[in-house]
């Protein structure tokens, strides 16, 4: 009984999506041995609902699908999405450097400044 519990509620947290698959995947594989084997609707559920809301754009559309996923299609398109987000994080990173390159221009950044103002006096 406690092994349905921690499959039901195993939460991805910040693992690596195959880390999180695998600890799903092995705790469904005693499951199977000690009482009956969990189906892959039911797994794909429990899978889904520990992502967290990084995995919310793809979720959404296989909750959707009418046909469940075999455990390792829904594997595919989870790690699939994960390389995804590290690109575009990279490219942000990336974007966010070139930015803050192009805004420091020589003389902004507090070094001498000139003063054009006339003299006091005749």
């Amino acid at each position: 009984m406690q092994l349905k519990e921690e499959v039901t509620l195993i939460q991805r947290g910040n693992r690596p999506i195959s880390d999180y698959l695998h600890a799903v995947k092995s705790l469904a594989d005693e499951i199977a041995i000690i009482d009956h084997p969990i189906f892959d609707d039911d797994l794909t559920l429990y899978v889904l609902n520990g992502l967290g809301s990084d995995f919310r754009e793809i979720a959404a559309p296989i909750r959707a699908r009418e046909k469940f996923l075999a455990f390792e299609e829904l594997h595919d398109l989870l790690v699939g999405h994960e390389h995804y987000l590290r690109r575009l994080e990279t490219a942000t990173q990336q974007l966010v450097a070139a930015a803050n390159y192009t805004t420091r221009k020589p003389g902004s950044s507090g070094g001498q400044q000139r003063s054009y103002s006339k003299p006091n006096g005749p």
